[in-house]
This record gives structure tokens, sequence and C-alpha cells, in this order.
């Protein structure tokens, strides 16, 4: 065989092997640490803070807020602080919350850069809907009132 040939083959082959990864990978890709949305009763309504959770970089906690079965609000309580992680906390934080908002639930990707805040924000806010879940409804701190005019 010559090497034109050789070369075809070999780029062929490297070309099918791409292809069949990106087919063996699901369309819905995992979210970050395997959490995934699972859709909260309809009923499911309160604020609940989720657990501290201990990152290498410092500790992370969300609040969440439930309306209607709708994931309405997350806030963070607490973040990373100082120097370039609190940079990286700050950062990071506005986009974990619109993701997590986008996708009803703790089924985030991190963002890069702030893996770690990623993970504990998705468990924290994982951990707060599934306490929301499973408490009985006079457990939970109602959710919020919007002060909407009469």
């Amino acid at each position: 065989m010559n090497r034109p040939a050789l070369a075809t083959a070999g780029t062929v082959l490297g070309l099918l092997l791409l292809i069949g990864g990106k087919a063996a990978t699901s369309a819905d890709p995992l979210a970050f640490g395997g959490q995934s949305n699972v859709a909260l009763a309809p009923t499911a309504q309160g604020t609940m803070t989720g657990p501290l959770i201990t990152t290498r970089y410092g500790p992370v906690q969300v609040r969440v807020t439930v309306r209607g079965g709708k994931l309405t609000d997350v806030q963070a309580v607490a973040l990373p602080t100082g120097g370039k992680s609190g940079s990286i906390a700050d950062y990071s934080a506005p986009i974990l919350r619109r993701d997590a908002l986008a996708a009803q639930g703790a089924g985030i990707h991190a963002v890069s850069g702030a893996t770690y805040t990623s993970e504990g924000y998705a468990s924290s806010l994982q951990a707060a809907l599934d306490q929301i879940t499973n408490q009985p409804a006079d457990q939970v701190a109602p959710a919020a009132q919007t002060g909407q005019g009469a």
C-alpha cells in the first residue's frame, strides 16, 4: 500500500472513531455531578436552605424558593471569599443561578474554572429541593409573597 492510501485510511479511521465517540454520547449530556432534574410536584412551595457544602476552596450553600412547583429563585448564602477563590465565586454565582433556574433544578453544568464551587452549588441546591419535596407542607418555610397591589 502506498503512502497516500495509508494517510487516507488513517484519516478515515480517525474520523470514524470521532464520530463513533460523538454518537455514543447522549444528546442530553449528564448534568454536573450526576444531578438530574426531577419535576417538583405542582403543589411544591416554600423556601429552603441547603446544607453547607465544604469545598477545597471554601464553603458553598444556597437557598431555594419554589412556588407552584417551579423553582423561582436561587440565592447563594455562602460562597468562597477572598483572593482568587472569591473572584471565581463572584464570577460563577450568577451563571450557576441562571443555569439552575433555566434547568429548574440541580442538573447544571460546571462553570469553567469554578468546578469545586459548581459542585458544591449543585449539591446544596439538590439537597434543598429534596427537603422541599420530602417535607410536609407545614414544615417548609412559606415562599415569600410578592407585594402585588389589590
